[in-house]
Protein backbone atom coordinates (compact mmCIF):
# COMPACT_ATOMS: atom_id res chain seq x y z
CA UNK A 1 0.00 0.00 0.00
CA UNK A 2 1.15 3.58 -1.04
CA UNK A 3 2.12 5.58 2.47
CA UNK A 4 0.01 8.33 4.02
CA UNK A 5 0.96 11.87 4.86
CA UNK A 6 -1.25 13.51 7.15
CA UNK A 7 -1.06 17.09 7.57
CA UNK A 8 -3.34 18.06 11.18
CA UNK A 9 -3.63 22.15 11.95
CA UNK A 10 -4.05 23.12 15.47
CA UNK A 11 -6.20 25.82 15.00
CA UNK A 12 -5.96 28.04 17.85
CA UNK A 13 -5.00 31.44 19.07
CA UNK A 14 -2.50 31.36 21.70
CA UNK A 15 -2.41 29.05 24.86
CA UNK A 16 -2.01 31.98 27.19
CA UNK A 17 -5.14 33.90 25.44
CA UNK A 18 -3.49 36.16 23.13
CA UNK A 19 -3.56 36.93 19.70
CA UNK A 20 -5.88 37.84 16.89
CA UNK A 21 -8.14 35.51 15.44
CA UNK A 22 -7.33 37.05 12.00
CA UNK A 23 -3.59 37.56 12.08
CA UNK A 24 -2.78 34.50 13.81
CA UNK A 25 -5.48 32.05 12.31
CA UNK A 26 -7.19 33.59 9.52
CA UNK A 27 -4.67 34.82 7.29
CA UNK A 28 -1.89 32.46 7.85
CA UNK A 29 -4.41 29.41 7.04
CA UNK A 30 -5.45 30.80 3.93
CA UNK A 31 -2.21 30.35 2.90
CA UNK A 32 -1.42 27.20 4.49
CA UNK A 33 -4.57 26.29 1.97
CA UNK A 34 -3.79 28.22 -0.87
CA UNK A 35 0.19 25.75 -0.71
CA UNK A 36 -1.77 22.96 0.04
CA UNK A 37 -4.52 23.20 -2.67
CA UNK A 38 -1.53 23.86 -5.13
CA UNK A 39 -0.22 20.08 -4.32
CA UNK A 40 -3.64 18.21 -4.04
CA UNK A 41 -3.22 18.28 -0.06
CA UNK A 42 -5.97 17.63 2.48
CA UNK A 43 -5.20 19.04 6.07
CA UNK A 44 -7.08 17.95 9.00
CA UNK A 45 -8.22 21.19 11.25
CA UNK A 46 -8.49 20.44 15.19
CA UNK A 47 -10.42 23.24 15.80
CA UNK A 48 -10.06 24.68 19.43
CA UNK A 49 -13.67 24.94 20.11
CA UNK A 50 -14.28 25.87 23.70
CA UNK A 51 -12.08 29.18 22.29
CA UNK A 52 -14.54 29.86 19.82
CA UNK A 53 -17.37 29.75 22.36
CA UNK A 54 -15.89 32.26 24.53
CA UNK A 55 -14.92 34.66 21.69
CA UNK A 56 -18.51 34.04 20.09
CA UNK A 57 -20.27 34.64 23.55
CA UNK A 58 -18.25 38.20 24.16
CA UNK A 59 -19.26 39.28 20.47
CA UNK A 60 -22.62 38.18 21.15
CA UNK A 61 -22.80 40.63 24.31
CA UNK A 62 -21.53 42.96 22.16
CA UNK A 63 -17.74 43.26 23.64
CA UNK A 64 -16.20 43.31 20.23
CA UNK A 65 -12.81 42.53 21.57
CA UNK A 66 -10.71 45.15 19.52
CA UNK A 67 -11.87 43.53 15.95
CA UNK A 68 -13.47 45.35 13.22
CA UNK A 69 -14.95 42.29 11.83
CA UNK A 70 -16.85 39.52 13.11
CA UNK A 71 -14.03 36.78 13.87
CA UNK A 72 -16.88 34.57 14.81
CA UNK A 73 -17.96 34.44 11.44
CA UNK A 74 -15.11 34.42 9.83
CA UNK A 75 -13.71 31.42 11.50
CA UNK A 76 -16.93 28.99 10.80
CA UNK A 77 -16.86 30.75 6.85
CA UNK A 78 -13.18 29.32 6.36
CA UNK A 79 -14.12 25.89 7.65
CA UNK A 80 -16.99 25.59 5.88
CA UNK A 81 -14.76 26.78 3.03
CA UNK A 82 -11.85 24.13 3.91
CA UNK A 83 -14.10 21.66 4.02
CA UNK A 84 -15.90 21.86 0.77
CA UNK A 85 -12.42 21.38 -0.83
CA UNK A 86 -11.57 18.22 0.61
CA UNK A 87 -10.28 19.14 3.83
CA UNK A 88 -11.88 17.86 7.55
CA UNK A 89 -12.41 19.26 11.39
CA UNK A 90 -11.60 17.27 14.28
CA UNK A 91 -11.75 18.47 17.75
CA UNK A 92 -9.60 20.08 19.90
CA UNK A 93 -9.50 21.22 23.38
CA UNK A 94 -7.22 23.10 25.73
CA UNK A 95 -9.70 23.16 29.03
CA UNK A 96 -7.56 26.31 30.21
CA UNK A 97 -10.27 28.22 27.80
CA UNK A 98 -13.49 27.00 30.00
CA UNK A 99 -13.97 29.52 32.58
CA UNK A 100 -12.00 31.96 30.67
CA UNK A 101 -12.42 36.03 30.92
CA UNK A 102 -12.12 38.87 28.79
CA UNK A 103 -11.27 41.70 31.23
CA UNK A 104 -9.25 44.79 30.74
CA UNK A 105 -8.98 44.21 27.00
CA UNK A 106 -7.80 40.48 27.13
CA UNK A 107 -8.26 37.19 28.00
CA UNK A 108 -7.50 35.28 31.07
CA UNK A 109 -7.46 31.87 31.19
CA UNK A 110 -7.14 29.47 34.01
CA UNK A 111 -3.96 28.05 33.94
CA UNK A 112 -4.92 25.76 36.75
CA UNK A 113 -7.09 23.71 34.35
CA UNK A 114 -4.16 23.48 31.72
CA UNK A 115 -4.44 19.60 31.44
CA UNK A 116 -7.14 17.66 29.45
CA UNK A 117 -6.20 14.70 30.90
CA UNK A 118 -6.52 15.60 34.30
CA UNK A 119 -9.41 18.34 33.61
CA UNK A 120 -12.12 18.35 36.53
CA UNK A 121 -15.46 20.39 35.47
CA UNK A 122 -18.71 19.06 36.37
CA UNK A 123 -22.79 19.87 35.33
CA UNK A 124 -22.38 21.33 31.75
CA UNK A 125 -18.47 22.31 31.98
CA UNK A 126 -17.65 18.36 32.35
CA UNK A 127 -15.62 16.66 30.38
CA UNK A 128 -18.04 14.90 28.59
CA UNK A 129 -20.13 18.07 28.15
CA UNK A 130 -17.80 20.00 26.54
CA UNK A 131 -16.58 17.16 24.60
CA UNK A 132 -19.84 16.45 23.44
CA UNK A 133 -20.98 19.94 22.80
CA UNK A 134 -17.29 20.67 20.87
CA UNK A 135 -18.59 17.49 18.68
CA UNK A 136 -21.77 19.12 17.89
CA UNK A 137 -20.59 22.67 17.47
CA UNK A 138 -18.17 21.62 14.77
CA UNK A 139 -21.14 19.60 13.06
CA UNK A 140 -23.78 22.00 13.28
CA UNK A 141 -21.30 24.34 11.41
CA UNK A 142 -19.98 22.43 8.87
CA UNK A 143 -23.64 20.96 8.09
CA UNK A 144 -24.06 18.56 5.25
CA UNK A 145 -24.46 15.48 7.84
CA UNK A 146 -20.79 15.99 8.65
CA UNK A 147 -19.36 13.93 11.53
CA UNK A 148 -16.51 14.85 13.81
CA UNK A 149 -14.85 11.82 14.78
CA UNK A 150 -11.05 12.24 16.32
CA UNK A 151 -10.12 14.79 19.20
CA UNK A 152 -6.68 16.02 20.48
CA UNK A 153 -5.62 17.25 23.74
CA UNK A 154 -4.38 20.85 24.01
CA UNK A 155 -0.61 21.09 24.26
CA UNK A 156 -0.76 17.05 23.43
CA UNK A 157 -1.77 16.69 27.57
CA UNK A 158 -4.22 13.42 27.39
CA UNK A 159 -2.58 11.87 29.90
CA UNK A 160 -4.46 9.88 32.01
CA UNK A 161 -6.57 9.34 29.37
CA UNK A 162 -9.45 6.72 30.97
CA UNK A 163 -12.02 9.39 31.27
CA UNK A 164 -10.94 10.74 27.35
CA UNK A 165 -11.82 7.49 25.89
CA UNK A 166 -15.15 7.00 28.52
CA UNK A 167 -16.34 10.61 26.65
CA UNK A 168 -14.76 9.70 23.50
CA UNK A 169 -17.20 6.31 23.52
CA UNK A 170 -20.27 8.22 24.76
CA UNK A 171 -20.41 10.99 21.95
CA UNK A 172 -19.25 8.47 19.06
CA UNK A 173 -15.85 9.63 18.43
CA UNK A 174 -13.17 6.82 17.18
CA UNK A 175 -10.02 8.38 17.26
CA UNK A 176 -7.69 10.60 19.40
CA UNK A 177 -3.71 12.24 17.85
CA UNK A 178 -2.20 13.90 21.01
CA UNK A 179 0.20 11.54 21.51
CA UNK A 180 4.18 12.09 20.80
CA UNK A 181 6.30 9.25 21.28
CA UNK A 182 9.21 9.62 23.43
CA UNK A 183 7.83 13.21 24.78
CA UNK A 184 8.04 14.07 28.23
CA UNK A 185 6.98 17.68 29.79
CA UNK A 186 7.33 18.32 33.77
CA UNK A 187 6.87 21.93 33.47
CA UNK A 188 4.03 23.89 35.56
CA UNK A 189 1.55 23.52 33.01
CA UNK A 190 2.11 21.07 30.57
CA UNK A 191 2.72 17.52 32.31
CA UNK A 192 3.25 14.07 30.43
CA UNK A 193 5.13 11.13 29.53
CA UNK A 194 5.09 9.45 26.67
CA UNK A 195 9.23 8.49 26.95
CA UNK A 196 7.71 4.41 26.55
CA UNK A 197 6.14 4.69 23.44
CA UNK A 198 7.51 3.33 20.19
CA UNK A 199 8.25 6.08 17.61
CA UNK A 200 7.68 3.22 14.40
CA UNK A 201 3.61 2.99 14.76
CA UNK A 202 1.45 5.20 12.36
CA UNK A 203 -1.51 3.95 14.39
CA UNK A 204 -2.90 1.37 17.22
CA UNK A 205 -6.47 0.35 18.66
CA UNK A 206 -6.96 1.55 22.19
CA UNK A 207 -8.59 0.24 25.28
CA UNK A 208 -8.20 1.91 28.30
CA UNK A 209 -5.77 4.20 27.54
CA UNK A 210 -3.96 6.37 24.15
CA UNK A 211 -0.42 4.76 25.01
CA UNK A 212 -1.12 0.98 25.22
CA UNK A 213 -2.00 -0.95 22.60
CA UNK A 214 -4.58 -3.88 22.03
CA UNK A 215 -5.21 -6.84 19.85
CA UNK A 216 -8.83 -6.22 20.11
CA UNK A 217 -10.31 -4.26 17.10
CA UNK A 218 -11.97 -2.31 19.56
CA UNK A 219 -12.85 0.79 17.31
CA UNK A 220 -10.93 3.33 19.13
CA UNK A 221 -7.47 4.72 17.40
CA UNK A 222 -4.92 6.69 18.55
CA UNK A 223 -3.04 8.09 15.70
CA UNK A 224 0.53 9.43 16.86
CA UNK A 225 2.64 12.87 15.79
CA UNK A 226 5.54 11.74 14.35
CA UNK A 227 8.41 12.74 16.41
CA UNK A 228 12.14 11.99 16.81
CA UNK A 229 14.25 13.16 19.48
CA UNK A 230 16.91 16.18 18.49
CA UNK A 231 18.82 18.38 20.34
CA UNK A 232 16.59 21.38 20.99
CA UNK A 233 18.86 23.55 19.77
CA UNK A 234 18.66 22.41 16.58
CA UNK A 235 14.83 23.58 16.14
CA UNK A 236 16.09 27.05 17.01
CA UNK A 237 18.14 27.29 13.96
CA UNK A 238 15.98 28.57 11.34
CA UNK A 239 14.91 32.09 10.52
CA UNK A 240 10.92 30.72 10.14
CA UNK A 241 11.40 29.89 13.94
CA UNK A 242 13.01 32.51 15.41
CA UNK A 243 10.41 34.88 13.27
CA UNK A 244 7.65 33.12 14.67
CA UNK A 245 8.98 33.17 18.21
CA UNK A 246 9.20 37.28 17.79
CA UNK A 247 5.55 37.62 16.41
CA UNK A 248 4.62 36.98 20.04
CA UNK A 249 7.26 37.73 22.64
CA UNK A 250 5.10 36.87 25.59
CA UNK A 251 3.50 33.94 24.91
CA UNK A 252 6.84 32.12 23.74
CA UNK A 253 8.65 33.28 27.05
CA UNK A 254 5.90 32.39 29.19
CA UNK A 255 6.20 28.85 27.59
CA UNK A 256 9.87 28.79 27.98
CA UNK A 257 9.46 29.57 31.90
CA UNK A 258 6.78 26.82 32.19
CA UNK A 259 9.12 24.41 30.72
CA UNK A 260 12.47 25.21 32.61
CA UNK A 261 10.84 26.31 35.89
CA UNK A 262 9.83 23.12 37.29
CA UNK A 263 11.70 23.95 40.72
CA UNK A 264 12.97 26.70 42.29
CA UNK A 265 16.77 24.96 42.52
CA UNK A 266 16.51 24.63 38.61
CA UNK A 267 15.84 28.20 38.20
CA UNK A 268 19.04 29.46 37.59
CA UNK A 269 20.86 30.30 33.52
CA UNK A 270 22.96 27.89 33.97
CA UNK A 271 20.01 24.97 33.93
CA UNK A 272 18.06 26.98 31.12
CA UNK A 273 21.34 27.08 29.00
CA UNK A 274 21.56 23.52 29.58
CA UNK A 275 18.01 23.25 28.20
CA UNK A 276 18.73 24.19 24.56
CA UNK A 277 21.61 21.09 24.57
CA UNK A 278 19.20 18.32 25.85
CA UNK A 279 17.32 16.17 23.74
CA UNK A 280 13.99 16.09 23.40
CA UNK A 281 11.27 14.24 20.94
CA UNK A 282 10.20 16.63 18.39
CA UNK A 283 6.88 16.87 16.47
CA UNK A 284 7.05 17.18 13.01
CA UNK A 285 5.95 20.72 12.25
CA UNK A 286 5.21 21.57 9.12
CA UNK A 287 4.39 24.99 9.43
CA UNK A 288 7.89 25.58 11.09
CA UNK A 289 10.14 23.04 9.95
CA UNK A 290 13.17 24.27 7.55
CA UNK A 291 13.84 22.30 4.54
CA UNK A 292 16.91 20.68 6.45
CA UNK A 293 14.74 19.40 9.36
CA UNK A 294 12.66 18.20 6.69
CA UNK A 295 14.88 16.27 5.27
CA UNK A 296 15.56 14.51 8.61
CA UNK A 297 12.63 13.65 9.12
CA UNK A 298 11.78 12.34 6.05
CA UNK A 299 15.23 10.48 5.87
CA UNK A 300 13.96 8.93 9.04
CA UNK A 301 10.59 7.92 8.04
CA UNK A 302 12.25 6.09 5.00
CA UNK A 303 13.90 3.67 7.44
CA UNK A 304 10.40 2.53 8.60
CA UNK A 305 9.50 0.05 6.14
CA UNK A 306 6.52 -1.82 8.29
CA UNK A 307 4.68 1.62 8.64
CA UNK A 308 2.21 3.77 6.34
CA UNK A 309 0.94 6.49 8.05
CA UNK A 310 2.89 9.83 9.62
CA UNK A 311 1.02 12.26 11.18
CA UNK A 312 2.32 15.96 11.14
CA UNK A 313 1.54 18.68 12.89
CA UNK A 314 1.35 22.42 12.58
CA UNK A 315 0.19 25.86 14.09
CA UNK A 316 -1.58 28.78 11.80
CA UNK A 317 -0.35 31.49 14.41
CA UNK A 318 3.52 29.95 14.20
CA UNK A 319 3.26 29.80 10.27
CA UNK A 320 5.55 32.66 8.39
CA UNK A 321 6.60 31.06 5.48
CA UNK A 322 5.64 28.15 3.17
CA UNK A 323 9.25 27.51 2.14
CA UNK A 324 9.43 24.61 4.68
CA UNK A 325 5.82 23.56 3.72
CA UNK A 326 6.24 23.50 -0.52
CA UNK A 327 9.26 21.72 0.31
CA UNK A 328 8.50 18.46 1.65
CA UNK A 329 5.21 18.51 -0.39
CA UNK A 330 7.07 18.45 -2.92
CA UNK A 331 9.67 15.98 -2.04
CA UNK A 332 6.41 13.38 -0.85
CA UNK A 333 3.80 14.40 -3.86
CA UNK A 334 4.90 10.62 -5.97
CA UNK A 335 5.44 8.25 -2.99
CA UNK A 336 3.21 9.36 -0.49
CA UNK A 337 -0.48 9.95 -0.70
CA UNK A 338 -2.31 12.93 0.97
CA UNK A 339 -5.39 12.53 3.15
CA UNK A 340 -7.12 13.50 6.32
CA UNK A 341 -8.21 11.65 9.39
CA UNK A 342 -12.03 11.32 8.04
CA UNK A 343 -11.02 9.36 5.22
CA UNK A 344 -8.15 7.47 6.86
CA UNK A 345 -11.11 6.25 9.53
CA UNK A 346 -13.41 5.42 6.37
CA UNK A 347 -10.36 2.70 5.26
CA UNK A 348 -9.04 2.12 8.40
CA UNK A 349 -9.11 -1.55 7.81
CA UNK A 350 -7.20 -1.69 4.49
CA UNK A 351 -4.30 -0.07 6.51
Amino acid sequence: MMKSLIFTLDYELYGNGSGNVFTHIIEPTNKILEIADKYNAKITFFFEVVEYWKLKEEWGKGNYMGYTENPIIAMEEQLKHAYSNGHDIQLHIHPQWVDAKWDKGKWTVNNKQWRLGEYEGVGEDSLLSIIKRGKETIESIIGNSYKCQAIRAGGYNAQPSDKIIAAMKECGLKADSSLVPGAKESGSLSRYNYTHIPNNLGFWYCQNDFENQTNDKTGLLELPIVAFPIIRLQKYLSKDRIKSLLQNRKSAQEAFEAKTNTNAKSNGLLSKFKYFFEKESQTWDFCLFSKGMHRKFLQQISKQKDRNVFVLVGHPKSFVSGNGFEYVLDKTKKEYRFINISTFLDHAKSY
